[in-house]
């Protein structure tokens, strides 16, 4: 799906973190990265993904939202 909605490589390793549940500091600090470069590269999955949240990025790809807390 990532390669389908043109995600560049670094997107898609932040796009793998948060299908891990990854915050968007602990993406940061995994990727050593400022905060606000995370975020922004967030931002650049949710709108190629066109998702708006994280429940919805987790049902894009099957995932239980609720799992895991």
């Amino acid at each position: 799906m990532a390669a389908a909605r043109n995600l560049g490589e670094r997107e898609k390793e932040v796009l793998v973190l948060l299908l891990q549940r990854k915050s968007a500091s602990a993406v940061a600090a995994e990727l050593v990265i400022a905060n606000g470069t995370a975020k922004s590269h967030i931002r650049h999955v949710y709108k190629k993904l066109d998702v708006h949240s994280r429940a919805e990025l987790f049902a894009l790809f099957g995932i239980d939202a609720d799992e895991g807390r």
